[in-house]
């Protein structure tokens, strides 16, 4: 009688631990189905919590909802991280200045601990994505073909283009990071550097003409007003030549049978070290280059290619400013 008793105890004993084996697994298995919903999608991110307060940004590609104050942001260009670093934010991920193994642009400091994201023509997806950032900083005309893949990492919010609207890039990268004052503030002391700049050189820096040129593989570029550096350029009251001194595209191309157009009372150039081969050969090799009025005063300069044409963001305008102060005032 006792072991048929003992028989039943125990096999009540193993129905009850095995109903709650069954309601462990199913209540296991029905949290996954929860956290995956679409809705939710925003919330997939590290950074993101149920803390998040968000804002609603009007960008070039439409209306996005990101983060007030994003912790963990990936920039695409150079123009935003220059910007970002100026305004106190460090991107986890960021574009190298050219191709991959070139790194970051040597003229940005606090670089250290940013992800290569790839380059700007062709950013890495997957690295973006392994970054699990809860902001995307993109262009428009350089990104939109991956900005629907960007959107599934991410808000992300772009630009219409890049250094061509520098200071208008500048004042959306503050807005967009909560930082808007201290966006306003870089544009202040600009204002006042360049003011000082004026003082101090007097009518030098509005008689002086300055002609700007990127020496190419088989050709030389003048920018124009348009452009990031015709457009600094402009912004500072620097004189153009009349040849240059134009609005209607951001540059235009030259060969050795038009060096008469490259002349100014200074001259600044500001190609790629590998690009050289070119100038170098068809244009200094020609006797017309030694006519040049810039030539001939001994003012031509090389002015860095990083700040000068890739730059696009405020420490570059600000050290474009640098050499400018130093060329004129020779």
């Amino acid at each position: 009688m006792l072991r048929l008793i003992s028989q039943k105890t125990a096999m009540l004993m193993l129905i009850v631990l095995l109903i709650g084996v069954i309601a462990g697994c199913g209540s296991n298995g029905a949290e996954p189905k929860t956290s995956n919903l679409a809705s939710e999608a925003p919330a997939a991110t590290n950074a993101v919590t149920e803390e998040t307060q968000w804002q609603t940004i009007k960008h070039a590609s439409g209306e996005t909802e990101i983060p007030v104050h994003p912790l963990k942001v990936v920039v695409l260009d150079n123009g935003a991280l220059d910007n970002l670093l100026a305004l106190g934010v460090k991107p986890v991920g960021a574009p190298s200045i050219i191709a991959v193994e070139d790194g970051f642009a040597k003229y940005l400091t606090n670089t250290d601990g940013i992800v290569n994201i790839g380059t700007v023509e062709q950013p890495s997806l997957e690295t973006i994505a392994s970054l699990k950032p809860d902001l995307i900083i993109g262009i428009k005309d350089t990104q939109e073909a991956v900005y629907k893949q960007l959107e599934q990492i991410a808000p992300t919010v772009f630009t219409e283009v890049g250094g061509a609207d520098w200071e208008n890039n500048l004042s959306f990268h503050a807005k967009v990071v909560g930082k808007e004052e201290e966006g306003k503030k870089l544009i202040e002391q600009l204002d006042l550097r360049i003011a000082d700049l004026n003082e101090e050189l007097g009518d030098r820096i509005q008689s002086t003409e300055v002609s700007l040129l990127r020496p190419r593989k088989d050709r030389v570029s003048i920018y124009l007003k348009p452009s990031f550096t015709g457009g600094v350029a402009e912004r500072i009251g620097v004189k153009r030549p009349a040849a240059q001194d134009l609005d209607d595209d951001f540059n235009y191309n030259v060969t050795d049978e038009q060096i008469a157009e490259l002349d100014g009372d200074v001259i600044i150039l500001f190609g790629r070290e590998s690009e050289q081969q070119y100038f170098n050969d068809k244009i200094k090799g020609n006797p017309l280059w030694n006519t040049l009025e810039g030539v001939k005063q001994n003012r031509v300069y090389t002015a860095s290619w990083e700040v000068w044409l890739s730059g696009h963001g405020i420490q570059a305008v600000n050290k474009m400013l640098d050499d400018l102060s130093a060329f004129l005032a020779n």
